[in-house]
């Protein structure tokens, strides 16, 4: 009996607080006339935003009108869109489509990095501008290049209007003005570039120039616009808030929500005011909870917990229809049409509205984009020609906007220039080599436009370095002159080394560890074809040497102890093509790399020391002038290298490797042709190698087997287990010989292996299982970390 009152007290309480509701609504909706002016106030808050859909859906489904919008910050994008036409589940579509990580990051797909600029890019997890020689924090994470290709696709229909009093609903978007303080309410101009500033977070997205004011998230002022909604001309509002909260005294022992606390504050006490404006208001701060506002993955939770609050309101909502409908109020709600205006004019600008006056840079602007006056473009084709401009890497941020001239269109090019100087760090470490910081300084046109200079070391053990310079010659962006210098210092992983390092069957002395050495300078002359593909001929010097490393117990075992093996140089002339449209650096799953080079091999210094005393029995194996041996004269070598990526669903992506090393010079029978260490092909390693001599092959670590010609094919299945995890079992197929070709005198390789890579923000992470036939035991690696 007692639980039976309990129940119908609560029913008699949630059925006399809704009759008071609808009471109050009632009084409301009694000045309702047919010349009553509706209005639509969304505020900020980063994803939690997203809740917003619930009112929206609620307004499409019972067909209220809409006369005014005003919106901040997220609010700002899904107003600023249904202003547009959209429609609620349109906007739902969007939101569940677009690649959020992506979003919140400066990357973009690396087939749209230029060939020139893939060496380096997508490699470090930290960048710092260098200011004055010193390198110094980012004004912001996020220049928003992706987000501002979303905004001009999703806006493109409405790139005529300037005025956005003119769109299928007028619509007003906060912004602060971060320089001089106060609220600006964005009314004309670019709507994707207004919606971009209410969202621009200080310190987390790049601030937006309009009209020489520098602007950020209007939530710094009003973060429900419910005010500026009946200043428009709305005599009744409907509100949706997803703002801030206010912390507990034990929450706030936490430093970063006391930061947050003090900006809350005023925020919250504004809502207070404006709250008092809103005739139906859907407050969704204490249902979000514990979400955040930088909670974009959870985009789905926070949709659904935005329409199961919304329709907490549906007597109010349903109130408000009825009314308007007695008042022959329509509701009328469709996508606006684009106009498909020729662009007459392009006009070229520094970020903050200043003409560029470099008649070179704007050349090479012009060329890249590939746009000429007079004829219409759609989004699809502006947006590539904008992502080659920003795929130079001379900017950290390229964007447009149109004006409307009346007859035609201007569209207006906006670049932000990289600082000349930058200063990156990495962290790596592999279970074949050692743990390492890779430190790199880069800096920008220091003798000529487009060039760039870079120093990278890491700091490990295995100590590495490379001085790289590129300048592209003259005006054009076609030709370009390569110079580089670098030093590898490895553990060699060389199967033949180390099965005849035992001193006569002595296993009682651990074989030595090798060490090998490579320095190598070149200097090429380059040609973009286009902006994936290059054809390079220039002339490499390298320098190698070979020693063993033993430690102090096992020296003493060793009556003539030395590390020295082998020294060697020689020259290299080459001519190499390069096409690389692979959709991203790792884990990739779509595109192509294709490498096909050849190179003339002259000028051979070697020198071998004292093996015969020291370790015997590598001596027949690093002497040229062996009787098993011969020196090729005339020697050169061709490579062909294909890496293929096709996407066959959403997570599912296969991959096909063919690779082909052979070679050419003079012929001596009985004798086999003597290839220096760095003539040869070194299979192993079960990572995407971007060198062109190093061949990846399962079962083997990396550059195990030094042979003098391959013929190889790898498939692999790449398997997205669940968001930046994969799962990739690998079978591969190979030939390889001593002989110049792979097909003579060869003997049959093939291995299998799985992977299970992730991607983190330190960079690639993989584990890896692999065998093959010619070893009786299976491998395993691991690894983290972005490449030297």
């Amino acid at each position: 009996m007692k639980k039976l009152l309990i129940f119908v007290t609560i029913i008699f309480s949630l059925f006399f607080k809704s009759q008071q509701v609808n009471d109050s609504l009632q009084i409301r909706l009694q000045n309702v006339s047919k010349d009553t002016k509706f209005g639509l106030a969304l505020s900020g808050g980063g994803a939690k935003g997203f809740a917003h859909i619930g009112i929206l859906k609620m307004i499409d489904s019972l067909g209220i009108k809409v006369d005014y919008i005003t919106g901040t910050s997220m609010g700002g994008i899904l107003g600023g869109l249904y202003a547009m036409g959209y429609n609620a589940d349109q906007l739902k579509k969007t939101i569940y489509k677009v690649d959020w990580n992506r979003i919140l990051s400066n990357k973009i797909p690396y087939s749209k990095v230029n060939i020139s600029e893939k060496d380096e890019y997508d490699k470090y997890i930290l960048e710092f501008p260098v200011v004055k020689g010193v390198p110094t924090l980012p004004s912001s994470y996020i220049e928003g290049q992706y987000m501002g290709e979303v905004l001009n696709t999703l806006t493109f229909n409405a790139k005529h209007i300037n005025d956005f009093s003119q769109l299928r609903i007028p619509v007003q978007l906060t912004s602060s003005d971060i320089e001089n303080g106060g609220l600006v309410m964005q009314k004309k101009g670019s709507l994707p570039l207004a919606i971009r500033s209410t969202l621009a977070i200080p310190a987390a997205f790049a601030p937006v120039y309009i009209d020489g004011k520098l602007l950020v998230d209007g939530g710094l002022d009003r973060n429900y616009p419910a005010n500026e909604v009946r200043q428009m001309g709305a005599d009744f509002v409907i509100g949706g808030y997803t703002g801030f909260r206010l912390f507990t005294k034990k929450e706030i022992e936490n430093p970063m929500k006391m930061i947050y606390q003090t900006h809350a504050i005023r925020s919250v006490e504004d809502f207070k005011h404006q709250k008092a404006l809103s005739n139906i208001l859907v407050d969704f701060v204490d249902p979000l909870g514990d979400i955040t506002t930088k909670d974009f993955a959870r985009f789905r939770k926070i949709i659904k917990i935005g329409e199961i609050e919304a329709r907490k309101h549906l007597p109010e909502f349903v109130a408000l229809a009825e009314a308007q409908r007695k008042l022959g109020i329509k509701y009328e709600h469709e996508m606006i049409e684009e106009v498909k205006l020729p662009t007459t004019k392009f006009t070229f600008n520094e970020e903050d509205g200043t003409s560029l006056t470099d008649d070179v840079e704007v050349a090479v602007i012009k060329r890249e984009l590939g746009l000429t006056e007079g004829k219409y473009y759609d989004v699809k084709t502006v947006n590539e020609a904008i992502d080659r401009v920003f795929g130079m890497r001379q900017y950290e941020k390229v964007y447009y906007t149109y004006t409307n001239t009346g007859e035609a269109l201007t569209m207006n090019i906006f670049v932000k220039k990289a600082k000349k100087g930058a200063f990156k760090l990495a962290l790596h470490y592999d279970t074949e080599q050692s743990v390492g910081i890779i430190v790199n300084y880069t800096y920008r046109n220091i003798l000529a436009n487009r060039s760039r200079f870079l120093a990278t070391i890491d700091i490990s053990e295995r100590f590495k370095a490379r001085l790289a310079y590129q300048g592209f010659l003259g005006s054009g962006d076609h030709w370009w002159v390569d110079l580089e210098a670098k030093m590898v210092h490895l553990k060699s992983n060389d199967l033949t080394f180390r099965i005849f390092s035992y001193e006569d069957g002595d296993y009682n002395t651990r074989f030595p560890n090798h060490m090998y050495r490579n320095i190598t300078g070149k200097v090429a002359l380059n040609y973009n074809i286009n902006p994936n593909a290059f054809i390079s001929v220039g002339t490499e010097f390298s320098t190698e040497r070979m020693y063993s490393l033993l430690d102090k117990v096992d020296q003493a075992k060793i009556d003539n102890y030395s590390k020295k093996l082998y020294n060697h140089s020689n020259f290299n002339t080459f001519i190499k093509f390069e096409q690389n449209s692979l959709n991203k650096r790792y884990f990739f799953t779509k595109g192509n790399h294709l490498q096909v080079s050849t190179r003339f091999y002259y000028g051979d210094q070697y020198e071998l020391y004292d093996l015969e005393t020291v370790q015997p029995q590598l001596y027949p194996i690093l002497n040229p002038k062996d009787s098993y041996y011969f020196i090729p004269k005339n020697l050169v070598s061709f490579t062909l290298n294909e890496n293929f990526a096709y996407p066959i669903t959403r997570r599912l992506a296969a991959k096909v490797n063919l690779f082909l090393g052979t070679s050419f010079g003079s012929v001596r029978e009985d004798s086999v042709p003597y290839f220096f260490l760095n003539q040869k092909y070194n299979l192993g390693g079960s990572e995407y190698n971007y060198d062109l001599l190093n061949p990846e092959f399962n079962g083997l670590r990396q550059k195990e087997l030094p042979m003098n010609s391959v013929a190889k094919a790898g498939v692999s299945l790449q398997y997205r287990i669940m968001k930046r995890l994969y799962l990739t079992p690998s079978f591969n197929y190979g030939k390889v010989s001593e002989e110049f070709s792979p097909f003579n005198d060869s003997f049959d390789m093939f291995g299998y292996g799985v992977n299970l890579g992730y991607e983190s923000l330190l960079g690639p992470i993989s584990l890896n299982i692999s065998r093959n036939n010619q070893l009786d035991f299976s491998r395993i690696y691991f690894s983290i970390g972005f490449k030297f």
